[in-house]
């Protein structure tokens, strides 16, 4: 229980604070107004933050609410956009602040109860490291199969693994490769009663979080990865494939294309995905405009969360 001097302490904090904060007088100007020394004030400030008197928000990363509207003008079939500014194009700068925001995101909207299907990428890792550790009792899915490169965080059993034990709570894991050898060996795995259960329960989601790749040389993860063949890469340009959802490649049109690649992903399937109420991609870099434009003409997802520059980018295509 509090004492008299107790509350008195806290209302000098108090007083202190508001003089420096909301008045702007300087320590100087404090020190004369109310006969404590400057050392002293400098002292009760500090006691006053850590006491909680004085909380300090910052406003990062910064939202763009002029280039959110315009973007969700010019593509009415999002139905949330999210532009962030960013102090300059760099990919690392970008990727840092997308996944700070994405994290708030992930926290204002996921409730307990929901299930949430998670894909992989290095956006995802960054809005899973923005993650403080919590409980939240909801149950993931990883909604994708691992591209075996587990040593990088980026793939998705080991991103799963990460958000379940900073949230405690449970998930489904996709126990297969993301892309197998050939389409027969996919189907007869989608059949195997483990791993087709969890696809079935991925439909489920009331959210998916993904990132977006594409196919340019310089962003390929998949090629990266070894997974293109020299014969698939031919057969991916010559059809116009502009980049990858859920490791699904699609064209500028969003239309998911009959070529080899795309017979051997094993994930929950796009026809399916796009039934889930709420699909958000995180994704930016000018150079993924085309990808994210072929995604939204697709309505492979229906939420965006991009930079500043990509938006721009955007709203010149």
């Amino acid at each position: 229980m509090m004492m008299e001097n107790d509350y008195s302490k806290l209302a000098q904090l108090s007083l202190i604070a508001s003089m420096y904060y909301e008045k702007k007088m300087n320590q100087h100007e404090i020190s004369e107004a109310t006969g404590i020394n400057r050392t002293a004030i400098s002292r009760l400030l500090n006691e006053a933050r850590d006491k909680n008197i004085v909380t300090i928000s910052v406003s990062y990363p910064l939202r763009i609410l002029e280039l959110e509207k315009k973007l969700s003008g010019k593509f009415p079939s999002l139905k949330d956009v999210r532009v962030l500014a960013c102090v300059n194009d760099s990919y690392g700068t970008m990727l840092t602040t997308l996944g700070k925001y994405a994290a708030q995101f992930f926290l204002e909207n996921i409730t307990a109860g929901m299930i949430v299907g998670l894909g992989w990428g290095k956006a995802i890792y960054e809005m899973i490291k923005n993650i403080p550790e919590t409980h939240l009792p909801i149950e993931l899915v990883q909604i994708i199969g691992a591209t075996g490169h587990e040593e990088f965080l980026k793939d998705g059993p080991l991103l799963s693994r990460l958000l379940s034990t900073k949230l405690q709570c449970s998930c489904r894991y996709l126990h297969v490769p993301l892309i197998v050898e050939n389409p027969m060996l996919r189907e007869a795995l989608k059949k195997e009663a483990v791993i087709s259960s969890t696809l079935e329960y991925a439909k489920q989601s009331n959210y998916i979080f993904a990132g977006l790749g594409s196919t340019k040389k310089d962003l390929y993860t998949l090629r990266e990865a070894g997974y293109i063949r020299d014969s698939e890469m031919k057969e991916i340009k010559d059809t116009g494939a502009v980049g990858d959802y859920l490791g699904f490649h699609y064209n500028i049109h969003g239309k998911i294309l009959d070529i080899g690649i795309n017979k051997r992903i094993i994930g929950i399937d796009p026809k399916e995905s796009r039934k889930v109420e709420n699909r958000v991609v995180i994704a930016g870099d000018k150079r993924k405009a085309e990808a994210i434009l072929g995604g939204i003409n697709g309505r492979l997802f229906n939420t965006l969360i991009t930079d500043s520059f990509t938006a721009r980018k955007l709203m010149e295509m």
